[in-house]
């Protein structure tokens, strides 16, 4: 079981990791055809700038879960020189709980924003005016992910040889 659900997140991750750079890419393409349509044919942008903000919210919240899988978030790995190898594994179990706690109230918080602005269909109130749900939507994505992930991560480190 554990190992099927490790696998699971892991492919996953690589998923959210793969999502992540398309969506980069893409508002890279959007931004180039941005400059394109204003300064060379002298064109109004309307849609542009909100889609490439969108789409990097989406790569940050989506793409979160990638970075976990592959332990390239920001840590104080200073304080690992003081501590011993099992007492490094119960920090960073403690430390993955807090975070869990974090992305719980953020997934509950984004579930309530996302059902508000699609049951009272909230838009952007822009010229493109697209239905907000759907960018609220990467947060609450990204929050599920993120829990899905840090369980990964607390059952890895408590089956490491060192904690028992």
């Amino acid at each position: 079981m554990k190992k099927s659900y490790l696998k699971f997140c892991n492919l996953t991750a690589q998923a959210c990791g793969a999502f992540a750079v398309g969506a980069l890419i893409l508002s890279i393409l959007v931004i180039v055809e941005l400059v394109f349509e204003r300064y060379f044919f002298q064109r109004a942008i309307t849609w542009q700038t909100e889609l490439v903000t969108m789409l990097l919210v989406a790569s940050t919240f989506i793409g979160s879960a990638y970075v976990l899988s592959e332990k390239a978030h920001v840590s104080m790995e200073w304080i690992y020189d003081f501590l011993s190898k099992k007492n490094i594994i119960k920090l960073k179990i403690f430390t993955s709980f807090i975070s869990l706690g974090f992305f719980l109230i953020l997934f509950y918080f984004g579930f309530l924003m996302v059902e508000e602005a699609f049951t009272k269909n909230y838009t952007t109130g822009t010229v493109w005016d697209p239905p907000l749900w759907i960018p609220y939507s990467s947060m609450l994505l990204g929050s599920i992910l993120m829990i899905l992930q840090y369980i990964a991560e607390i059952i890895k480190l408590t089956d490491e040889e060192d904690f028992r």
